[in-house]
């Protein structure tokens, strides 16, 4: 900006775009992958031009003029829709491309396979990574591994103090307290435990990765990651069929906390909750049809935040015809990695 000023330049003006459903191009591009972004907006644009050239190639008479006339603010407001997200589209698929980003979304997807990446952790470290993200790394390889290898914990820790400054020791005492970090004892067995862990049974009961999804024309809600189903979704998709389907009970064992399981009469108050707590997980089923032809509405409600991701692969299953509700989400707030580390201090 001051060489810009130096130079004569007026810097760029930064311009608010609000993103919600008053705005109809949105709804539709606003769940879709990355990779058919660019053409469903190509298709757009291709669609509001053939519109315009319909009305262009030939002669009208003065109603058809005054009906086009009426219509104009509205082509106006959907080629500004369309620009705009143009713009977004290719600032979108910019950062997608960058090295820097497939590098970390790979390293994340291999943690989420259950692989140990902690020669590229020591790596980010000695690069100087900017401290949220190796934090989120550092979680998530403790989290999807049953915790970090103790020895190797130990220099990790270590090099974050020395790389970052001493006032990390005791975020990362925050970490540990908060459960995200983890140290994983040093054994003969230490790989069994890995692959015993809490998520990797997770990962197997739920079918957690899904490589073949096709982001183009999906049929599961891990398109959202390019293979990776969020847990939140699967969870909602085995309440749905009354935790019944294959690896749902072993799922159940391996969630942390209770589940209280309410049977909701139709036409009726709820179960008691002091009765339903007495109940085993999964002796509720899904509830009989509404009636009307259309799907019961189910509320899938977030306490302490829920990600973009979850969002986008809960709308996937609503929309569904196979699925058996309508989903309403709810949520004390809107996270990702870096604003949930944040809370946290």
């Amino acid at each position: 900006a001051v060489a810009a000023a130096a130079a004569g330049v007026r810097p760029p003006r930064t311009v608010a775009l609000p993103l919600n459903d008053l705005d109809s191009l949105y709804t539709e591009v606003r769940n879709q992958h990355v990779e058919v972004f660019g053409t469903f907006l190509q298709g757009q644009a291709k669609a509001l031009k053939e519109s315009h050239a319909t009305f262009t190639d030939r002669r009208r008479d003065l109603t058809e003029i005054h009906q086009f006339v009426k219509q104009i603010p509205v082509f106006t407001r959907n080629l500004r829709s369309l620009t705009n997200h143009i713009h977004l589209a290719e600032l979108v698929k910019r950062a997608a491309e960058e090295s820097e980003f497939r590098e970390r979304w790979q390293m994340e997807r291999s943690m989420a396979e259950g692989e140990t990446c902690y020669d590229a952790l020591e790596d980010l470290i000695a690069t100087q990574e900017p401290p949220q993200r190796l934090l989120r790394l550092l979680c998530l390889q403790s989290l999807t591994g049953g915790g970090i290898k103790s020895s190797r914990y130990d220099s990790l820790r270590r090099d974050v103090v020395q790389t970052y400054g001493y006032e990390y020791a005791f975020v990362l005492s925050d970490l540990e307290r908060a459960g995200l970090l983890r140290r994983r004892g040093d054994t003969l067995f230490s790989m069994d435990a890995a692959s015993s862990s809490p998520f990797s049974s997770l990962r197997r009961s739920l079918d957690l990765i899904h490589a073949e999804v096709d982001a183009g024309d999906p049929d599961d809600a891990s398109y959202v990651s390019s293979g990776y189903a969020p847990l939140s979704a699967r969870l909602v998709q085995c309440a749905a069929r009354g935790w019944k389907g294959r690896g749902d009970g072993e799922a159940l064992r391996e969630l942390p906390g209770r589940l209280v399981d309410v049977s909701q009469r139709v036409g009726g108050p709820p179960e008691e909750l002091a009765k339903a707590r007495r109940n085993p997980p999964g002796t509720t089923g899904p509830p009989a049809g509404t009636g009307t032809g259309k799907k019961p509405v189910l509320l899938v409600y977030f306490v302490g935040g829920v990600t973009f991701m979850e969002v986008a692969s809960l709308r996937f299953l609503s929309r569904r015809a196979s699925f058996p509700y309508s989903i309403v989400i709810g949520t004390t707030s809107v996270v990702n990695g870096g604003t949930f580390l944040r809370s946290l201090s």
